[in-house]
């Protein structure tokens, strides 16, 4: 299995925008970046080699250095080298449960991107299309390009804009229109602990006989299709930290997620 190169930091108390590349960069230049503050990195380092313990039993073999080296209770960032962390869904979530904890974010130098699951230092806008990338600490005036890139004719045409807290809007474009979701993790330990909304056009809803099957709705009469103008309103929302818009109908739907 080749093997996977990690960066853990820890992002400062502060509202500077932290983008994982250049953050990355200027460690790399012995310099600490403004997003980031320095942590005490035992707990780190106590959790690699709880996760290491386990990957020995498998065949495989991780190291780990922390910077400075002789300042663990003071660190810039650890650096690990071993099996990816995402090499299946057990490990990943092995990984989450020990890390998730800790308050620390970090790099996947392999990928150019931060570790599934740990936290950006605002924001963060996934796509489900690979050849897009991924985009971090965005601002309002981004969203438009970011929305309008997903191509719905193709595979996995779907974005998800996340926050530190872990909260997330989500859409998957459907035509010219879009399904749109929004989610707020209420447990970093648990994301068993949840709530979970699909947004809906009001006016298309109150045209349908309650109460009424959300499956096998005519596309032109759906409630769960909305325009680009309503996802973005949306997305602009969840990125000012507003609640939910008050002028779409929100049908919570954890039980079809559990």
């Amino acid at each position: 299995m080749k093997a996977a190169s990690y960066y853990f930091w820890k992002w400062a108390d502060n509202d500077l925008a932290g983008k994982p590349a250049e953050v990355h960069a200027m460690l790399l230049r012995g310099e600490l970046h403004p997003a980031l503050q320095t942590f005490d990195a035992r707990p780190v380092l106590a959790a690699l080699e709880a996760l290491a313990t386990g990957e020995r039993a498998e065949g495989e073999e991780r190291s780990w250095q922390v910077h400075p080296h002789d300042s663990p209770d003071a660190a810039r960032f650890v650096f690990t080298t071993g099996p990816q962390m995402e090499r299946s869904a057990s490990a990943a979530k092995d990984f989450l449960d020990r890390f998730l904890p800790l308050d620390i974010s970090g790099f996947d130098e392999m990928q150019g991107h931060l570790i599934q699951g740990l936290p950006p230092k605002l924001n963060g806008f996934i796509f489900g299309q690979a050849r897009l990338g991924r985009a971090y600490d965005i601002v309002a005036d981004e969203l438009p390009v970011l929305i309008r890139s997903i191509r719905p004719d193709a595979r996995n045409p779907f974005g998800i804009l996340t926050n530190r807290r872990g909260h997330f809007v989500q859409c998957l474009a459907k035509g010219r229109r879009f399904v749109v979701e929004w989610r707020e993790n209420h447990d970093w330990s648990d994301f068993a602990k949840f709530d979970h909304w699909k947004a809906q056009d009001i006016k298309r809803l109150s045209a349908l006989t309650a109460p009424y099957t959300p499956t096998g709705i005519p596309p032109g009469r759906d409630p769960d299709l909305l325009t680009y103008a309503d996802t973005l309103r949306i997305f602009q929302a969840f990125l000012r930290g507003d609640p939910r818009p008050a002028q779409y109908h929100w049908r919570r739907i954890n039980l079809e997620l559990t």
